[in-house]
């Protein structure tokens, strides 16, 4: 028989028994993970790297049982490692990688009420996550490249001259490693958390994605601001929900004198007790200020988040302006101009006091 045909029929053998054997596994498992939930998601994390690793070692099999020595096999056998090494790897990373979402979906089921010490752990996995991708990224090419004859001794080569690329690599990644080792504190000290409400240059904004070199944070008119993991280590922020969701407000009033503030008070209490924002926490309404001619007057809201918060000031600033509008308009402000006392008519012109 022609060696060729002899190869794809070994070939092909191999990918049938391989294909046949996933297709019985996968019904199996799936019919059984219909009670048991986490072997099904297991399963269904793990299928296609096993599925690679098992075709390319019966590939490399058949090709090692039915080829010639020759410079087509050794090329073949060499592709075929490669492919075994990188879907071993693969496999073993999706076998973290799921292992560390159970733990996360455990640890976050134990904290369902404390929405502060979920966004935390999220945090946390999610830049656990990504470091153990750039891990395996790492040991993959490191395994691929010891497939090739000759690495040893540049490996040898790179260590001797170790301390001086250690130097230049500092000094040229000075910036970045700076950013990665800045998110890992970030994720590691609970300065912020994913959803945390942070003010940034004066914008309040919110935590969307936290890597090992930037943080996107996402502001209330849908733009995207992508800030180096940097900013938040040496630029002071204001992070409204470290310690809780719920926000105290205040809404500030420059009236005249003649306002009646109790009437005010009671017209600010009946509006909070109308409105679904305020979470009746606490609420005031005093003055801070008087200057002139003018007093500040300062009405404090309490609300469940951020959001609210802003929604509730803004409703209560208009409701009591317009209540100002139509039932204290003296409050309002006004300037006042004193013009001097004209004389009468014919009256003799008042003498400036002089000296004799």
């Amino acid at each position: 028989m022609d060696p060729w045909l002899s190869t794809l029929i070994a070939i092909v053998a191999a990918v049938a028994g391989v294909v046949l054997l996933l297709l019985i596994a996968n019904a199996v498992l799936l019919r059984i993970g219909r009670r048991v939930r986490l072997l099904r998601l297991a399963w269904l994390k793990v299928r296609r790297p096993l599925s690679l690793l098992l075709v390319s070692i019966a590939l490399r099999i058949a090709v090692a049982q039915s080829l010639q020595d020759s410079s087509v096999r050794t090329v073949a056998m060499h592709v075929l490692l490669i492919a075994i090494l990188l879907s071993a790897v693969w496999l073993v990373e999706r076998f973290v990688l799921a292992w560390l979402t159970h733990l996360k979906d455990h640890m976050i089921k134990r904290m369902r009420d404390d929405d502060r010490a979920r966004r935390r752990v999220e945090t946390q996995m999610l830049l656990i996550r990504r470091i153990v991708a750039v891990a395996f990224t790492i040991i993959a090419i490191a395994l691929v490249l010891l497939t090739f004859p000759g690495v040893e001794q540049v490996g040898a080569t790179v260590l001797a001259s170790a301390g001086l690329l250690s130097v230049v690599i500092g000094v040229a990644a000075q910036a970045t490693l700076g950013n990665v080792f800045a998110g890992l504190q970030l994720a590691f000290t609970d300065a912020i958390r994913i959803g945390d409400v942070v003010e940034v240059d004066g914008t309040w904004s919110t935590i969307e994605d936290i890597t090992l070199s930037y943080v996107v944070v996402s502001i209330w008119d849908e733009r995207h601001k992508v800030l180096p993991s940097t900013y938040f280590t040496t630029t002071p922020f204001i992070n409204w929900s470290r310690t809780g969701d719920t926000v105290t407000g205040v809404i500030y009033f420059t009236l005249d004198w003649r306002v009646n503030l109790e009437a005010l008070r009671r017209e600010f209490e009946r509006v909070l007790e109308a409105s679904q924002l305020w979470d009746r926490r606490a609420s005031s309404v005093v003055v801070t200020d008087s200057t002139g001619d003018r007093l500040t007057v300062r009405a404090l809201v309490t609300s469940k988040d951020s959001d609210s918060d802003w929604a509730l000031r803004c409703e209560v600033r208009e409701k009591l302006a317009t209540w100002l509008r139509e039932h204290n308009p003296e409050a309002l402000p006004v300037q006042r101009v004193i013009l001097p006392e004209q004389p009468e008519p014919g009256a003799p012109e008042p003498v400036a006091p002089g000296r004799d």
